[in-house]
Formats: C-alpha cells, sequence, structure tokens
C-alpha cells in the first residue's frame, strides 16, 4: 500500500476566526516507496479537475482560494470534500457538529462536555444548534458526483483514508503566540501532530507527506527533530521551493516535503486546503450568526484586513453593552 498524504492551513492572517490546519490521506496501489507521487489530476481525470472553468460536470480540487467564489461560497469546497467522502465509505455528515466529530475537533472538556461552551459564538445550544449538512448543494447532487468519482477511484485503485483538521480557536491561539511569540510556531505545531498521527498509522508503509510551506523557512531538520525525538532523519535536499527529508523510527518510516505552492502538485495537499478552508468558513457562520443576533445591523465579516477593522469599529459598542470582552475575540498578530 502506497500512503500520499498532504497537510495545508486556512484562516493563518485574519483578525477573527480559527487558524484550521488540515490534512488528508489517500492510498494508492503498491509502488515502490522511493517512486515520486503520481500526479493524481491525471489519474482521475474522468471525475475531478484543477479548475472551475471548463470542468464539464467533474469536481475541481484545488486551493480552497481559488475554489471558494463570491457566488459560488463554499459550494465546490464542499463538493470535493464530501465526494471523497463517498469515496471512503464514511458518509455525508449530517450537521457542522458531525462534520467536526469526522475531522477529530470538538474540543471536549474533562468532564465530557463541549469545550466550545467558553467561546459561545461557536457552540452549539437549544437556541443555536448546529447548522444541517450539505450547506451548498443538495443531497442528490453530492451523491451523483460522488458516485462518478468512486468509478474513477475504483478503476485506478484510488482509496480515501479520511480528513483530520486542527483548529486552533481564538483562546488557545493567543495563549500559544504569548508562549512562543510565534504565530509560524503556532501553525507548526498543528502540523506536527498530523505528522505524528501519520507516523503512528502509517509508518509501517512508509508514507509519502506532502506539506505545504507557510513561511520561508527552508530547513526543517531540527524542529522534526525534536518532533520524532530519537529517530534518524536524512535531508533529502534543502532549497527555496522544497525541503525535504526521510524520517527513521526503528520499522516505521517516513518522507516528508515542506514546499511552495504544494497544492498545485499534490492532490492530498489541495484536499487539504479544501478541508481547512470548509472548516473555517462553517464555523465563522455560526460567528456571524451569533453576533448578527447582538447587532444585526453590522454586516458579517470573513476576518481579514480594512473588513476586521470595520466589522470591529462597529460592534465594540454593542459588544460592551453584550458584556463581551473584545480580547475575546480578537487574535494576536
Amino acid at each position: 500500500m502506497y500512503v500520499y498524504a498532504g497537510i495545508d492551513e486556512a484562516g493563518y492572517g485574519p483578525m477573527y476566526g480559527p487558524l484550521t490546519i488540515g490534512c488528508a490521506v489517500l492510498t494508492l496501489p503498491d509502488r515502490p516507496h522511493d517512486a515520486k507521487p503520481p500526479m493524481m489530476w491525471d489519474m482521475l481525470s474522468s471525475a475531478v479537475c484543477e479548475r472551475l472553468r471548463g470542468r464539464r460536470g467533474r469536481l475541481a480540487i484545488n486551493d480552497s482560494k481559488k475554489l471558494t467564489t463570491k457566488a459560488a461560497g463554499i459550494k465546490h469546497l464542499e463538493a470535493g470534500l464530501l465526494a471523497f467522502m463517498r469515496v471512503g465509505q464514511l458518509g455525508i455528515p449530517s450537521d457542522i457538529g458531525a462534520w467536526l466529530d469526522h475531522i477529530g475537533e470538538r474540543r471536549h472538556r474533562s468532564d465530557g462536555k463541549d469545550g466550545l461552551a467558553a467561546l459561545p459564538w461557536y457552540c452549539a445550544a437549544d437556541e443555536s444548534p448546529w447548522q444541517k449538512l450539505p450547506s451548498a448543494n443538495t443531497r442528490d447532487e453530492l451523491l451523483i458526483a460522488g458516485g462518478m468519482l468512486e468509478r474513477a477511484c475504483n478503476e485506478a485503485g484510488v482509496c480515501f483514508n479520511g480528513y483530520a483538521v486542527k483548529v486552533i480557536y481564538e483562546d488557545h491561539f493567543n495563549q500559544r503566540v504569548e508562549k512562543t511569540h510565534s504565530k509560524a510556531s503556532v501553525s507548526f505545531t498543528a502540523v506536527a501532530q498530523h505528522l505524528v498521527a501519520i507516523m503512528q498509522q502509517y509508518g509501517q508503509h512508509h508514507p509519502h507527506v506532502a506539506v505545504d510551506r507557510q513561511s520561508g523557512r527552508t530547513r526543517y531538520r531540527d524542529l522534526l527533530a525534536q518532533v520524532f525525538e530519537g529517530a534518524i532523519i536524512d535531508v533529502l535536499g534543502e532549497n527555496n521551493k522544497t525541503s525535504a527529508y526521510r524520517i527513521g523510527a526503528g520499522k516505521q518510516t517516513m518522507t516528508i516535503s515542506f514546499m511552495v505552492e504544494a497544492e498545485q502538485r499534490h492532490m492530498p495537499v489541495a484536499l487539504a486546503s479544501m478541508a481547512a478552508k470548509y472548516t473555517r468558513e462553517l464555523l465563522m457562520r455560526r460567528f456571524n450568526t451569533y453576533f448578527a443576533q447582538i447587532a444585526p445591523d453590522v454586516a458579517p465579516t470573513a476576518g481579514y484586513g480594512t473588513d476586521a477593522n470595520r466589522w470591529r469599529d462597529e460592534i465594540l459598542l454593542s459588544l460592551k453593552h453584550a458584556e463581551i470582552d473584545h480580547a475575546r475575540l480578537r487574535r494576536l498578530a
């Protein structure tokens, strides 16, 4: 079994909302462990493509920023993500809570209760239940798309093993930034958690993991040595575009590549990007729905740049009246 995984993030730069780091895992028919990962868009070309334009009914799989449009919203993200869940026999999640369960991010406290209670703008409650899914497609549309993708995957021998998304909410994000003084460190910690999970589950199959590079860093050996303590780490190459490593720990091995624009070369990275963005978008919908009840005249925000400043300026007085500390909402730069 050839294990092919990808990791990417969404929400690294905004003032509001969570940082999400996604992971997707595919498996393919046996290939030599030292073989380069295949171009999955070519293998599945009857069902998937890279661009929205000219897709002719196929599913667009790419960097989430290229698939999210003002007109369609998250429709294309959702279609591609949930179609792959059919390939993995995982079913379509019934609501946002079920999606969070699938990606492993329902943030439970030690007493078993939903830890999101500390962040009521996300937390499900009787007056604000989890929104139903799918949100931008019909189930019939997804069944048709999933069937098309399933046939292509079966012909190519491709299996889908699921998504995982690390959601770093505002409170934890700020705590970690205050401790490390680095957003990049906060993000890499989540990447490392994904890498450890992949090694633990698939290490005997020598997985190949592609990670979208999130900063100008080109050397990762020392960071990986801290994550995989005692492992043998070979540097396969380090340059301005790609930094690659082979990690060995007993019978478990893994090849990791950190690269610029990885989502354009590796379908698992594109799927990870889509899963991270989809998760953030679903949570931002809850965020905006919650604050629309407090300040109905304030337009929603995606949390970025000048629009985030606009939202802050317009809602500050309403937050004060509702006794909500703005510092609980705003992420540290």
